[in-house]
C-alpha cells in the first residue's frame, strides 16, 4: 500500500490538486485506489465531489498504477497523462466526508498509450465509469 505522504514521488500533480490518498494494491491489470472526500477538497462543489473530481482521481490512480509497475522494474517512474476521455456514465456524486474507492483496469496498450476503464464506488454503490486514454511520458 502506497500512502498519501508517498503519492506525489509517482504522480506530477502536488497539492493542493492530488486526487489519490493511497494506492491499495498495483498489478498489470488492475489499480486500485481510495480517496477521502474532504471539503476543502478542489473540486468540491456545493458538498458533493464532481464528476471532475472523479475523473481526475481515475486519471491520478492510472498514473500510480503506472508509475508504480515502472519502479518495480527499476526503472524511474513514468509520468501518465491524460489523452482523452470518453464513455463517461456518471451515476452519482459522494458528498463531502465520503471516502470513494477507485478501480482501473488497463484494457488495450500500443507502445505510451494505454487505454484503461475506470470506475469509482462508495461502499459497492457505482458513481462513475468511465474510459480514458493514458499517455506515458
Amino acid at each position: 500500500m502506497i500512502e498519501k505522504q508517498s503519492i506525489t514521488d509517482i504522480i506530477p500533480q502536488r497539492a493542493p490538486f492530488v486526487m489519490v490518498d493511497s494506492i491499495l494494491s498495483v498489478a498489470p491489470d488492475r489499480f486500485v485506489s481510495t480517496l477521502f472526500v474532504d471539503p476543502e477538497n478542489t473540486l468540491v462543489s456545493q458538498g458533493l465531489f464532481t464528476e471532475s473530481g472523479m475523473l481526475e482521481n481515475v486519471a491520478q490512480t492510472s498514473a500510480a498504477g503506472f508509475g508504480t509497475l515502472t519502479g518495480e522494474e527499476g526503472e524511474a517512474p513514468r509520468r501518465g497523462y491524460i489523452g482523452s476521455i470518453t464513455r463517461v456514465e456518471v451515476y452519482s456524486l459522494p458528498e463531502v466526508g465520503s471516502q470513494i474507492r477507485t478501480v482501473v483496469t488497463p484494457t488495450h496498450r500500443l507502445d505510451n498509450i494505454v487505454m484503461v476503464s475506470g470506475r469509482c464506488y462508495l461502499d459497492e454503490i457505482l458513481l462513475l465509469e468511465c474510459e480514458m486514454k493514458i499517455v506515458l511520458a
